[in-house]
This record gives structure tokens, sequence and C-alpha cells, in this order.
């Protein structure tokens, strides 16, 4: 019997025991990881582990399950309330609040200027100068970046004043975007005073002013993955409009196209929100018509998207880039098992009980023997010396040797997923912040900001900061991650908290039985899905679920379903 119309009390604390759970698993088994460097999974520290995270998991579990029922309980007595049409123009909100998040990010652009050169820009720039394309990272921003180039060059006289163009169309984009989203917020009845807060968040949240003039493809895809979130939001709420095709329509299916464009995994995280979407089509009783024209905008938007990819493909002439970067987490795994038990003599504990063909082929799959650069938290050294054709065209031998190692290892293979994503699932790692300052490089911390000076000026682009000081203070806190040294709030920096908060909210949604509104956090989990896969934790990787967040939790929270209501 339903309570109060909210989910069975029963259910719902069973739903956060099993939260609770496995954030203390994934505390405990991150922590030690990262303290001992390997675990060895025995029955005593297994029972141990799974002791403590039962015990604490439904104890903790319980209690953010009582504060959130009875804050339901509260919502539903309480009721919707009127629902009044916004005092304010919309362009008035989206206008000021784009304003203020360009004037409060603009410090940083000039501090940089012409913009952040890092992350994968110097090998896009590369192929722009080379007029040789790979697809490993996606053409259109590829593209995007050779067309400011060229408004440089041609129109304002430099390639430089060309990237610095770049950031500044990048910097306007995503505080359009968030604008957008405030908007948005404002009309469908989230109270003034919560996005005054959120507004000033956004323009003081340190990382939007370092990645909104980060030459990377993530910033971009960011901005398409928060317009996704918004207009399935649009969709859910305009349910039981009239018009054949509304403007929440459009843009649903533009960020569609967006995503798919502008990171590879985009399209990935996008089906996972469709398999969730379809059973919601065939199954589900209220509102089937509307969603059943959701996943035909869906369905469009992922055709029109990969026919986009194939004819950009085809324009560039680009070659298909190696497929190994889907190959990260099997990479380490088997990388784990040769060093700990391959006899390669690496590590004093290995015992080398590898059968002598698995490890011929391992050999095979990782060249020169490469898996003795094994790093636990990235997988890009040994990632370089792959061969990936054994993968392709000895599928069956890859496939069994890996499936025989799991049923030997399968300690190794848990300790090698775990190292490499713990910064995903264990809210106090890390490791994260320091995964390339063994480089000896300065400007590899969490935040990157390090760019080769040499590199780009083969092609006339350099350094020429409009506020050292500014840049000097900005340096210093990103070499030396600042973040980590804030109390408290530093969490909210930390990569490994964001699935939980993201959790906590579906679960709030569950206790008040409002399962259709959790369908945009089927695309959160697609995306994450494919992080964890990834070949490592960043900041630019997690940033998309970051900057989605707010606009989620409020509209989850303190949203109406209201419908026509607040359309003119």
């Amino acid at each position: 019997m339903e309570q109060n119309g909210l989910l069975r009390k029963p259910i719902a604390y069973l739903l956060f025991s099993v939260m609770g759970f496995f954030f203390f698993f994934f505390c405990l088994t991150g922590r030690d990881l990262a303290v001992e460097g390997n675990l060895l999974w025995t029955g005593g520290y297994l029972a141990r582990i799974l002791l403590i995270s039962l015990f604490a998991g439904v104890l903790s579990g319980g209690v953010v399950c009582f504060v959130l029922y009875r804050l339901a309980e509260r919502r539903k007595g309480e009721g919707a309330g009127p629902v009044l049409r916004c005092a304010l123009p919309g362009g008035a909100v989206f206008g000021g609040s784009a304003f203020l998040l360009a004037v409060s990010w603009l410090p940083g652009y000039l501090a940089y200027y012409p913009a952040i050169c890092t992350y994968d820009s110097p090998i896009q720039v590369g192929q722009i100068a080379e007029h040789s394309y790979i697809d490993h990272h996606p053409l259109a921003h590829t593209l995007l970046i050779k067309a400011a180039m060229d408004f440089g060059r041609n129109v304002l006289g430099s390639a430089n004043s060309g990237m610095a163009s770049y950031a500044l169309l990048q910097l306007l984009l995503l505080a359009s975007v968030f604008a957008f989203g405030i908007w948005r917020l404002y009309r469908h009845g989230v109270k003034p005073g919560w996005l005054v807060l959120l507004l000033v968040i956004l323009m003081v949240y340190p990382f939007n002013a370092y990645l909104c003039i980060s030459v990377t493809k993530d910033t971009v895809f960011s901005a398409f993955f928060v317009l996704q979130v918004i207009s399935i939001f649009e969709l859910l709420h305009n349910a039981s409009r009239k018009k054949r095709v509304a403007w929440q329509e459009w843009l649903f299916f533009f960020s569609t196209l967006g995503m798919i464009l502008f990171r590879n995994n985009g399209q990935y995280a996008f089906l996972v929100f469709l398999a969730v979407l379809l059973p919601a089509v065939l199954f589900g009783r209220k509102n089937r018509k509307s969603l059943g024209r959701m996943l035909l905008w869906g369905m469009a938007g992922l055709l029109v998207g990969n026919i986009a990819l194939a004819a950009l493909f085809r324009f560039t002439g680009a070659q298909q880039g190696d497929r190994r970067e889907m190959l990260s987490m099997p990479i380490q795994q088997l990388a784990r098992c040769m060093i700990y038990h391959g006899g390669a003599g690496v590590l004093p504990e290995d015992d080398n009980t590898m059968d002598e063909a698995d490890r011929a082929l391992i050999r095979d799959f990782i060249l020169d023997e490469g898996y003795r650069d094994y790093d636990p938290v990235i997988s890009d050294p040994v990632k370089r010396h792959t061969n990936t054709y054994v993968v392709r065209f000895r599928p069956k031998d890859f496939l069994s040797t890996y499936l025989r190692l799991l049923w030997e290892y399968p300690g190794d293979f848990i300790n090698a997923a775990l190292a490499v994503d713990a910064g995903y699932l264990y809210p106090g790692d890390v490791t994260h912040a320091y995964v390339n300052v063994g480089q000896g490089i300065r400007g590899m911390g969490y935040v990157q900001t390090r760019w080769d000076e040499e590199v780009f000026a083969n092609y006339g682009i350099y350094k020429d900061s409009r506020w050292e000081w500014l840049h000097g203070h900005m340096e210093r806190w990103a070499d030396e991650n600042g973040h980590l040294k804030i109390p408290v709030v530093r969490y909210l920096f930390m990569p490994g908290i964001w699935i939980w908060l993201y959790l906590i909210l579906f679960g709030w949604l569950m206790i008040r039985r409002e399962y259709r509104r959790s369908l945009p956090l089927a695309l959160v989990l697609g995306y994450y899905c494919t992080l964890l896969l990834g070949p490592t934790v960043q900041l630019r990787y997690i940033y998309p679920m970051m900057a989605a967040f707010p606009f989620v939790a409020l509209m989850e929270i303190f949203g109406r379903d209201t419908g026509v209501l607040f359309e003119r």
C-alpha cells in the first residue's frame, strides 16, 4: 500500500541502504588501495569490508532516507501551491545571467590570452597544419579550431588572434547555455533566491573559469550535455502540448547532434538513455504518445548525427583512429596481471604463475614489454604500446585469454579497475590531481594549463597574457591543486562525489514516485558508464556531470510541472 502517495518505506530504506553499502565499499577499498598499492582479497579481508560496508551503509542510508522521506511528506502536505506567471521577461533573466557569467570569466580569459592550449589541442592543431585528420579526436571540434585559426589569419591578421576568438566564442557559448538553464528554471517556478545562488556559484566556481577558455572538446560537449538535459526536462514538462513540433523537440534534436559530434562517447551515453526510454514508451501508463515522440526525435538525432560524422570523415579525408581508447580497462587489467603473475621481473611479489600461452598473447597485445610501464591510475603509459590488431583479428584468442585470467586472478582484475576508477567512485581520492604531476612539468595538475610553446610557435600561436599578475596566481592555484586545500568545500571539486549526489537525487525521485522525471538521469548514467571504461580520471571528463548537476537538482526538487502555463 502506498504511504501518502509516496514510495513504501521498506522499499525506500532498502534502496538507500544499497546505495550506502556501495558508497562505503568503494570508500574503504579506494582508501586501502591508495595506501597499500595492492589488495589481497582474502576471505578475512572481504568479510571485514563487507560487514563494515553493510553496517555503515544501512545506518547512513537509513538516515538519509529518513530525512528525505520527511521532506517529501512535508512537500506532499503543502501541495503544489498556486502557479504564477514570471514577473520578469525571459530576455532579462537570460541576458542578465549571460552577461554576469561572461564578465566573471573574462579576467581568466585576459590572464591566459589567447587561450589555454592544452590537452588534445597540440595534436589537433598539428592535423590542421598538415591537412591530415584522424577521427580519434572529434572532427567537428578540430574543424572548429581550424575555422577560428583561418578567421584569425584572414580577418584578424594572425592565428593567435584566431585562437583568442575561439576561446571567446567558447566562453560565450558556455555562459549562454548556463543562462538558458537559469531562465528555464525561472520559468518553471524555481524561486529567484535559488537562482541567484546558482548564478553566484557558476560565476565563482573556479573550474568554469579555466575550462571555458581551454581548447578542448570537453567544454563544447558539456554545453550540449547541459542543453540535452534541459531539453529532456522541457519535453517531460510539456507532455500535453498540442503543437505538432515544438521548440523543445528541436532543442532536443540539435543537442543530440552536438553530443554526438563533439565527443566520440557521446552517442554511447545517448544510447543508454534511449534504452531506458524505450520500455517507458512500450510499457508506461502515462504520456506514452509524448514519450514516443521523444524516442522518435532521439532516434532521428542519432541517425543524423552519425550521417554527419560520416560526411565529415569523407569531407576531410580522415583516417580512422586506433580504437585502443575503448580497450583502456582490459589493457590495465592484463598489464597488472602480467607484472604480478607473468614473471616480468618488475615487482618482488610477482609469483610467475601465469600460463605461457597467456603470456604470449599479452606480449603480442602489449608490444615491447610495455606492461612494465604500468601505472595503476592511468592507462596511457601501457596503451601507447598496444597492438589492437590482436583484438580485431584474433578476437577468440583474446577473449578466451581474458576470461581465463579473470577466472584465475579476479583480485587483480578488480584492483586494476578500482585503481583507475578510484577518482570516480571514492570522494576522498586525490590521485586524480597528481596523475600527470609525476612528469615533473608545471601546469599538469588537476586543472591542466601547461601547453607546449615550442610546438604552437610553429603555427603562429603564442602566450600573450593581458593580465600577468592574475595569470601567475591562477597558475599557482591550478598547478598546486589549490582546491584540495579548502576544508569541506573541497569535496564539491572532487570527481568522486558527483555520482553519489546524482544517486541521492534519484532516490528522492523514487521516494516521491516521480519515475518519469528520472529519465534525464539515464543520460547521466550512460555518460558515467563511459567514464568508468576510460583511461583515467580527469576534470574535463567529469565536467559535463558537474555542469549539469545544479540544473538537474533544482528542476527535480523545486521545479513544477507547469506545462503550457509558462509559455508565451
